[in-house]
């Protein structure tokens, strides 16, 4: 199978696929993305005899990863025709777009995965999960907060209104994507075209707290993005949907893994659970470390350290660096062999190393779930250089 970059002649073949394995054409996401964001430029497609079965849509993100920005491809729309499928097809559309992103210079990956196992054969690995909450309404009572007035929102250029809710809420968080004018008129836009609803929150002086992504028309009401400065906005918030015991019977909604109200809850007992929500995948070993920073409480005189990098989808990546820590946020680093021949201070899965350098689990986790080999002496130090982080990422495509 031949894999390339689409063109804009591909476009219907794609959108075919796209309709075959996901929303049919006369669905209100379909329209909205493949007429305001789909983008030709960014999408791998697999031909055979000049029939595109294969494609994957590389989204333009910047994401924040412990405090630096990264150009970021989330890959979306992962698909296969079922003529072409159980032929490794899968693996080599994901080797092709990791070997584009490569080209391009970027050092990580992203993807929303319908099951994690298919893509952790290829070096993927969980990096954010997020709560997600289902209770009755009625229920909600003892946790609302009459304090905040509401407010709806109608307009994409209403977009300034919410920008700085959602900056405090990441403020201390990993992972997450950054969110400028284009990425929150494009957010918007698929809002309203879907007939999805904003609410918001405001206090006296009239400044946002909090806002809620919903949807009416079923009994159980979603609610996909639930953002708050305060916890009384995240109370009053529930109290709004409180208010909405004539449109439904009960709300589900999801939020970062971090918030810790659950803890409060009058009977948490039910309707709580985690989601696997975002995964990464490391594109380029060397590009990660070094756009990465490092605690600024490790830097020290320079210590010199060889990391064995263990890839068995992408052989740039495999092989023995030499890192190089101190004097910078940033480490320098040099690869020295592209087997494992030779002492390794650090033996580490691709996907390992990219859950460490999000943050989402320590040097000390990996060792113990055996995807990270480390002598004693320098565990304490990598848990210094690398410290866990609260990761959060909440974009569906």
């Amino acid at each position: 199978m031949e894999f390339r970059i689409a063109t804009a002649q591909d476009t219907p073949h794609v959108e075919n696929l796209w309709a075959y394995c996901f929303e049919p054409k006369e669905d209100p996401f379909f329209q909205y993305y493949f007429t305001n964001c789909y983008e030709p430029e960014n999408t791998m497609v697999g031909l055979e005899q000049d029939q595109l079965l294969s494609t994957v849509h590389l989204r333009q993100y910047n994401l924040n990863v412990r405090g630096a920005v990264l150009p970021t491809s989330y890959m979306v729309g992962v698909a296969t025709h079922p003529a072409a499928r159980r032929g490794g097809v899968g693996g080599a559309l994901l080797t092709a777009a990791l070997e584009e992103l490569r080209k391009r210079g970027q050092a990580m990956t992203i993807l929303m995965p319908s099951k994690a196992a298919f893509y952790q054969q290829y070096g993927w690995e969980l990096y954010a999960h997020q709560w997600v909450n289902t209770m009755s309404l009625e229920d909600l009572r003892p946790m609302t907060d009459k304090t905040l007035s509401f407010g709806l929102l109608n307009s994409v250029d209403q977009w300034t209104l919410l920008d700085p809710v959602y900056k405090t809420y990441t403020a201390r968080l990993s992972g997450y994507a950054e969110r400028g004018e284009k990425e929150w008129k494009r957010l918007l836009g698929s809002f309203f075209a879907e007939g999805v609803n904003v609410a918001v929150v405001r206090n006296d002086d009239h400044v946002i707290e909090g806002y809620a992504v919903y949807r009416l028309g079923q009994p159980e009401i979603p609610v996909t993005e639930l953002v708050y400065t305060t916890r009384r906005a995240q109370r009053a918030l529930l109290n709004y949907f409180y208010n909405h015991r004539s449109q439904g019977t009960s709300i589900r909604w999801n939020e970062g893994l971090h918030d810790t109200y659950y803890r409060f809850y009058p009977d948490g007992r039910t309707g709580h659970a985690t989601m696997p929500y975002m995964m990464s995948r490391i594109v380029d070993v060397k590009a990660a470390f070094e756009a990465i920073p490092v605690n600024p409480e490790a830097l020290m005189m320079p210590i010199t350290m060889t990391f064995a990098v263990k890839d068995g989808l992408c052989s740039w990546n495999e092989g023995r660096y030499e890192v190089q820590y101190g004097g910078a946020l940033t480490p320098s680093v040099k690869k020295i062999s592209d087997t494992f021949d030779g002492e390794a201070d650090i033996t580490v899965e691709v996907g390992a190393l990219s859950q460490l350098l999000m943050g989402t689990l320590t040097a000390r986790d990996l060792v113990f779930e055996g995807k990270l080999s480390v002598s004693e002496e320098w565990l304490d130090y990598f848990d210094i250089l690398y410290p866990e982080q609260k990761t959060y990422i909440n974009e569906w495509w």
